[in-house]
């Protein structure tokens, strides 16, 4: 699995995740920006505005475009779709099922629209993705924050609509 970092712009394959102990580090995400509707976080909420990058084999951004279809936002937030795997040059967009390009930016490696929205960038190069093609950057890369929703809400949510579908199937099959 590639998980690579930036580093002063520069894309390094390999990045250490353990501290001296042998514990996982997971590095705080840099792009938390806030969309609201008044536009006061300097990000306003208008349609079209904004592209959500994922990756189907993160469970994080999966969750991500779940809210996005259940909310309805299908016509008001573009989406690209990197390939399933990732490789030791990050997530890469490629021409493979459940793949959508990026349309946007048009790049081929996810770590390349961080150093569009900033080029000297360190860092992770994550999934979910918020992009502001307005400002033309990254907006948000912590799920909890897309959708103003924690992660916590959107799974009881999910629970709840499982449980309500379990309770439709078992009424359609004592009808049968």
């Amino acid at each position: 699995m590639g998980l690579g970092i930036l580093k002063d712009g520069k894309w390094i394959s390999r990045r250490e995740q353990e501290d001296s102990e042998g514990k996982f580090i997971r590095p705080s995400t840099t792009f938390r920006d806030k969309i609201t509707a008044d536009g006061s976080s300097g990000f306003k909420a208008q349609a079209g505005r904004y592209h959500l990058y994922i990756s189907w084999a993160c469970p994080w951004a999966c969750r991500t475009a779940i809210m996005r279809q259940l909310k309805g936002l299908q016509d008001v937030i573009g989406l690209s779709v990197v390939a399933a795997e990732i490789h030791e040059n990050s997530w890469e967009f490629k021409d493979e099922p459940g793949a959508i390009p990026d349309t946007v930016n048009h790049t081929d490696y996810l770590w390349q629209l961080y150093l569009k929205a900033q080029p000297d960038y360190t860092g992770r190069v994550t999934v979910p993705v918020l992009w502001d093609k307005q400002k033309r950057q990254l907006s948000i890369t912590n799920p909890a924050k897309l959708f103003g929703c924690s992660i916590l809400n959107l799974r009881n949510f999910l629970n709840k609509i499982q449980i309500f579908i379990l309770m439709i199937c078992k009424k359609l099959s004592m009808k049968q």
